[in-house]
């Protein structure tokens, strides 16, 4: 009896976890020949009530800030829903390639024990000019 007062709470922090928060794909280049080059991701609500969630740059490329829109960055999301989150990297010069992290976590009210987020790695490059 002991062991299930031990054992279920971490199985309930475990199954959480599990299902915190989907987006995809996980992986996406793509080439431009402007200045700007846009991504759709897909944004997953897994819980069986609305949650707000929030859509962001990661903070280990803080060169790229002001270069990276997300639209929307925070978004209420109905129970078991899915939505699509524009991603645009800004000021591509020609040949310049930018790789950037983007990440998506529940907004939470109040303190967690754990604090789970996905991200996806994308890659833009606009081609160079022919001279």
């Amino acid at each position: 009896m002991f062991g299930l007062r031990v054992i279920a709470p971490l199985l309930l922090v475990t199954s959480t976890a599990a299902m915190a928060v989907g987006l995809g794909p996980l992986e996406k280049s793509g080439v431009t020949a402007t200045e700007a080059k846009g991504f759709y991701l897909t944004l997953t609500n897994p819980y069986k009530q609305p949650f707000r969630f929030r859509t962001f740059v990661d903070e280990e490329t803080p060169a790229l800030e002001g270069r990276v829109r997300i639209f929307p960055e925070v978004a209420l999301m109905a129970p078991e829903s899915n939505r699509k989150v524009l991603v645009v990297v800004r000021d591509l010069v020609p040949g310049e390639q930018v790789d950037v992290r983007v990440c998506a976590e529940r907004i939470e009210n109040k303190e967690v024990v754990v604090h789970a987020r996905v991200c996806s790695k994308l890659s833009a490059r606009r081609v160079g000019t022919v001279r």
